[in-house]
């Protein structure tokens, strides 16, 4: 009978633990939701601006472009820091 008790209580626990990462993921859910309806920040639209330079402008040279990577690189931590932050 003891075997029984503790299978049972095993299965309860399993069961709680399902539902605790139904909880984490629908908050991380609704966090990330959050931060998607947020205004944009300033990071990000230099960001995007500097995304549709590279995409669209043919006539750059590589030292331009590679410049523009750079930059780029260094407002995506920008952005990326902030996001941590909340």
């Amino acid at each position: 009978m003891m075997s029984s008790n503790v299978d049972k209580s095993d299965q309860i626990i399993r069961i709680t633990d399902l539902f605790y990462e139904e909880k984490i993921r629908k908050e991380l859910i609704e966090d990330i939701k959050s931060i998607l309806n947020e205004p944009e920040n300033e990071n990000y639209t230099i960001l995007k601006e500097i995304h549709e330079i590279l995409e669209n402008c043919s006539n750059l040279t590589d030292k331009q472009r590679l410049d523009y990577c750079k930059s780029q690189r260094f407002f995506m931590k920008l952005y990326l820091r902030e996001i941590n932050k909340r």
